[in-house]
Formats: C-alpha cells, sequence, structure tokens
C-alpha cells in the first residue's frame, strides 16, 4: 500500500531531511487543514532549519487544533531557549509535565535549566547548533489526555527546582503563589491614601485596603482579570506609594489565559467606558479582520469587533502580535488578547487567534 503524504513525512523527518518535510507537507495544507500531526511536523521541521517564525506560526495552527499534548509544549518551549527566554520556556515544561508526567524531554530540559539555565548559555546553543538537544522527537501516538492531577512526586520536583511556595494541592488546579510577603503592613493601612495630586480614581482609605484585599482574593480564586482590575483600580488612585507598589507586584503573579482557561470575559462595551480600569486584562472577542499587515517578524490588524455575523459593528481596536499568526482574513474569528493604552486610545496584544477551518 502506497505511503500517504504524512507518512512519507514523518518518514523524511526520522532522516532528518527536514527541508524536504517542509517542501512536501507545504503543498498540502489545505488537505491537512485539521491533522494536528501535519502542524506539528511542519513546525519542527521549520524549528530544525531555523525559520522560527514558521516554526512558531505553525505550532500555533497545531495548538488551535490540539491545545494539550506535551511534544507541541516542549516544542513551543524550546523556541522560547532559542531567545533565551528561559522563564517562559519553564511554563510550557511544566505544562507538558501536566499532561504526562512521565515526558523525558520536559524534566530534561527543566533541569538543565535549573543548572545551566542562564540566557548566553542558550543562545550559544542556538548559534553552534546545540539547541536541537531539546527538540522533541514526535512519538507515534500523541494520545496523553490531561491527567487530573500531576502526581505529587512531579510537583515535588518541579518544587525542588523552582523554589515554588505553594499553598494548596488543589485537584485539577495549579497551584498559586503565596502572597503573604506583599500583603499590606501596619503601617501601610495606616498610610493607605496621599493627599493632594491628581489621581483618576479618588478612594478613601477604607476602599484602598479593600480593593487590595479584592485582588489577593481574586487571585486565589483563579480570576486574574477581576484581580487586574482591583490592581487599575489602585493605580491609577490616591493610593499610596506603598500600596501602588505592592499591587505592581502582585501583577507579576498573573497568568497568561488560554481560549479555554479565561475567567471573567469583559465585553467590548464594558471596557470601551473605562478603559484604564481594564488595562492589562485579557479578552475573548469575536469579529473580523481589516488592513492586514505584517512587518518584519510582527503582524497588525484592525479588529472589528462583533462582526463576526456581519450584522453588527461594535467597534475597531487595532491589534498587534509580536509574532507571525496563522489568519484568513477573510472569515471571522476569535481573539485572544491583552488591552493596551496606547497614547490615550484603547488597542490590543494578541496572545492568540481560533479561526474555525471550514469556511
Amino acid at each position: 500500500m502506497p505511503l500517504t503524504i504524512l507518512q512519507k513525512a514523518k518518514k523524511l523527518f526520522d532522516q532528518k531531511k527536514y527541508s524536504q518535510v517542509i517542501s512536501l507537507l507545504e503543498p498540502n495544507i489545505l488537505q491537512y487543514r485539521e491533522s494536528f500531526q501535519f502542524y506539528l511536523y511542519l513546525g519542527l521541521s521549520c524549528l530544525h532549519t531555523g525559520d522560527a517564525g514558521g516554526a512558531s506560526s505553525y505550532f500555533q495552527r497545531a495548538r488551535q487544533i490540539k491545545m494539550r499534548d506535551p511534544d507541541l509544549l516542549t516544542a513551543q518551549a524550546a523556541l522560547f531557549l532559542r531567545r533565551g527566554e528561559t522563564d517562559q520556556a519553564v511554563e510550557y515544561y511544566l505544562d507538558a509535565l501536566e499532561y504526562d508526567p512521565d515526558h523525558a524531554l520536559a524534566k530534561k530540559a527543566l533541569q538543565f535549566i535549573r543548572k545551566k539555565g542562564d540566557k548566553e548559555t542558550f543562545l550559544n546553543m542556538a548559534e553552534t547548533g546545540k539547541i536541537t538537544a531539546f527538540y522533541p522527537k514526535p512519538r507515534r501516538t500523541s494520545l496523553h489526555p490531561a491527567a487530573v492531577a500531576a502526581p505529587l512526586a512531579v510537583f515535588i520536583l518541579c518544587a525542588s527546582i523552582f523554589g515554588i511556595k505553594a499553598v494548596s494541592l488543589s485537584v485539577g488546579q495549579e497551584t498559586r503563589a503565596d502572597l503573604s510577603s506583599i500583603s499590606l503592613q501596619a503601617i501601610d493601612l495606616k498610610n493607605s491614601v496621599e493627599a493632594g495630586g491628581s489621581y483618576r480614581y479618588i478612594l478613601t482609605e477604607k476602599q484602598v485596603v479593600q480593593a487590595f484585599e479584592n485582588s489577593q482574593r481574586y487571585f486565589q480564586s483563579y480570576r486574574d482579570n477581576q484581580a487586574q482590575v482591583e490592581i487599575n483600580r489602585i493605580l491609577n488612585s490616591n493610593a499610596s506609594i506603598a500600596v501602588r507598589t505592592k499591587a505592581r507586584l502582585l501583577m507579576e503573579y498573573l497568568s497568561e489565559p488560554g481560549f479555554d482557561t479565561l475567567k471573567d470575559n469583559f465585553s467590548y462595551a464594558t471596557v470601551i467606558q473605562d478603559a484604564y480600569l481594564y488595562q492589562d486584562c485579557w479578552i475573548r472577542w469575536k469579529g473580523m479582520a481589516a488592513n492586514v499587515s505584517a512587518p518584519d517578524d510582527r503582524f497588525g490588524f484592525n479588529f472589528l469587533v462583533g462582526y463576526d455575523t456581519r450584522s453588527a459593528l461594535e467597534g475597531i481596536v487595532p491589534v498587534s502580535f509580536d509574532k507571525p499568526v496563522f489568519l484568513d482574513p477573510s472569515r471571522p474569528f476569535e481573539l485572544l488578547a491583552k488591552i493596551r493604552i496606547e497614547n490615550g486610545s484603547l488597542s490590543l496584544l494578541g496572545g492568540g487567534i481560533y479561526q474555525s477551518v471550514s469556511p
């Protein structure tokens, strides 16, 4: 029986003929538009040939099809390692271990980062080609159902490597950081507001303390968007410098959501009423793209919010990605993005796009 195109590509990949894999697969994107392994092998081949932009684009498309594959997560982590961005790589490796606690490459990479994980090391490895040691080789089956919770041994391994101080071991949720070190102290409570000055929000001492406590409570409840709103309320108010500083520290603990993990999604109508209150929050809006541009390694367009049905337009917001994305501008899609305010105007920093493969 003759081999299929994908079977031929896998054989070529095993023979390390990565350019031939790309030449074989790219003309058949339409035929394999719903194949996870097609985009995974295509992305990995781009990675091996040094085309990081192409790899990123194909990995993103693969993740739209299957979000929880550990081989894909380690491949995306390798992209961060190439740039020396170990913090982001660690997050992807930990996610890979959550879905496959025995994933050897993820364990190996975390141990290496712990011992030699400085930026210069990985930049040198990328330059010399040694970084390929962290490129995954896909297994023939990709059946890795998400575990309800990673075994305790894996959690202990990660905690010992990265100094994670957990507050709980709740089944089905990642542990959150202990925020006791940035809680308000007695002196903060006594001097929680400043006198004089121009502020967007004027709060009483009680309101400042309540907003700060709300932000921590929302954080521990995995409602990072609501926590960010309370932080913004503090940062744009007459709260004391000490309180504002601790609010900014809390921001560093907030996580980037995915399409399936975003909570408290704010509508365009809500955000436009007071954009500063929602700055740095994440949104998931439907719409269309117009005026698409892709200069250098960036990608941008004007997002027609609510125009996915082509019957009503809520607003137009500029969107920019710091990486190439896979997008058909002729069809509607769902956008995951972070709210930004530039020169007093609302804009979005793209995080991901979900677009149905069917017209």
